[in-house]
């Protein structure tokens, strides 16, 4: 260590007002405390933004309240230490080790924390938007209503950490492992969790909206009153198709991309119901509608939107997927496209029964006549408004088909 990074050292150990007053009257000298032996110290308050402490011991020690704006802290030995309601923004904790270490009420935003070590800590109400903490060790941490809005997750150990009322908005937990996690009232919206380990996990009463969780591994994960909505089970780069029960998604999922289960689809019994049909935004509530009125019959809407771009080349998808369904809503309102896929489909789905929708203002006798040579497609039923369809989707449309799928299951 060089005798000016000795006097850095020096000075912070002597006196915390006397540093700060030294940082205050020199903004521009970035301290060089990179190794130090700082353990055991009571540094609160302490200003320490853009310092390097790369390497520097700071085992059990009390930064309370310090401000570590953009310090550097790769590599840095901060087991035990006491950052609560620490400034952590943008600083570099990559490999750091900071297990057990009171991080309460920090602000960690945008920090880089890859490859550290987190086991045990204590983040409890930490802001950590949009931080970096890919392949991180968090088990058993405390991440109790912890901020991870836009935070990167992936690879990271999540093992047995409790993630309780934690808000997850557009974090990425990509092949994170979350076994046995404590997610209980967490909010995890338009979330990646694409390949992560679910396994054992308590999502009791979390919401999950609009996730990506194709390869989503859920077993005896607890999802009691979990919110489950519009799961993409999709890879993230292709189009989008949505199911509203984790379980379901990750069969799903499975049935998809491995050709091997293809074969055993109808021993499936999810109790799903593909929808198909283009719903551009005026056209939503109807979709809505009738997603609402299945999920109100305990059937699980599988949703495949010719409105996303590419959707119509899944023709071999929505085969795999509708065989594996209870029955098939398909809305031919406003969109030639869809009765196109339904007359390459129809003759792969003779045991599934198909509920074509569309509204009086779109009705063509000539498309309702095509599939009448078809005993599993239903009649068209041609509805008004959104309330003509919403109070007549049970008598006209779920239940006619829910009869027919009946029938076709007779032994």
């Amino acid at each position: 260590m060089s005798m000016a990074s000795q006097g850095h050292v020096v000075l912070l150990r002597a006196s915390v007002n006397e540093w700060n007053d030294w940082r205050s009257k020199n903004p521009s000298i970035v301290p060089d405390l990179s190794g130090a032996e700082l353990g055991e110290l009571n540094l609160a308050g302490a200003h320490l933004h853009r310092a390097n402490l790369a390497g520097a011991h700071l085992t059990g020690t009390r930064l309370v309240g310090a401000n570590l704006t953009r310090a550097s802290l790769f590599r840095a030995d901060c087991g035990e230490a006491n950052f609560s309601r620490a400034f952590l923004a943008r600083a570099n904790l990559s490999q750091a080790e900071l297990i057990k270490a009171d991080l309460r009420g920090a602000d960690l935003s945008v920090s880089y924390l890859v490859r550290s070590n987190l086991s045990g800590a204590n983040l409890s109400g930490a802001n950590l938007r949009s931080a970096n903490l890919g392949q991180a060790s968090l088990f058993r941490a405390v991440l109790f209503r912890a901020s991870l809005n836009q935070a990167s997750l992936f690879k990271a150990d999540l093992s047995e950490a409790d993630l309780s009322e934690a808000s997850l908005e557009g974090a990425s937990l990509q092949s994170a492992t979350l076994e046995k996690a404590n997610l209980h009232k967490a909010g995890i919206f338009n979330a990646n969790l694409c390949s992560a380990l679910l396994v054992g996990a308590n999502l009791e009463n979390a919401v999950l909206d609009n996730c990506s969780v194709y390869g989503v591994s859920v077993c005896a994960a607890n999802v009691k009153g979990t919110r489950q909505n519009d799961l993409d089970i999709m890879p993230v780069d292709e189009p989008v198709v949505t199911v509203d029960d984790l379980g379901a998604a990750e069969m799903l999922g499975l049935l998809v991309h491995q050709e091997k289960l293809q074969s055993k689809v109808h021993a499936l019994e999810l109790n799903a119901v593909l929808i198909i049909g283009g719903f551009p935004p005026d056209r939503k509530p109807v979709l809505e509608a009738v997603k609402r009125a299945l999920r109100e019959r305990e059937y699980i809407p599988i949703v495949m939107d010719f409105q996303v771009p590419g959707a119509r080349n899944l023709t071999e998808t929505i085969k795999i997927l509708g065989r594996a369904s209870r029955f098939v809503i398909a809305d031919t309102t406003g969109d030639a496209g869809v009765s196109e896929v339904l007359d390459s489909i129809v003759h792969y789905l003779p045991s599934v029964p198909i509920q074509p929708i569309i509204g009086h203002d779109h009705y063509s006798p000539d498309v309702a006549r095509h599939f009448r040579k078809f005993s599993w497609v239903l009649p068209t039923y041609h509805f008004g408004d959104l309330e003509d369809l919403a109070r007549n989707l049970g008598g006209s449309v779920i239940g006619p088909a829910e009869a027919k799928a009946a029938e076709f299951r007779k032994p």
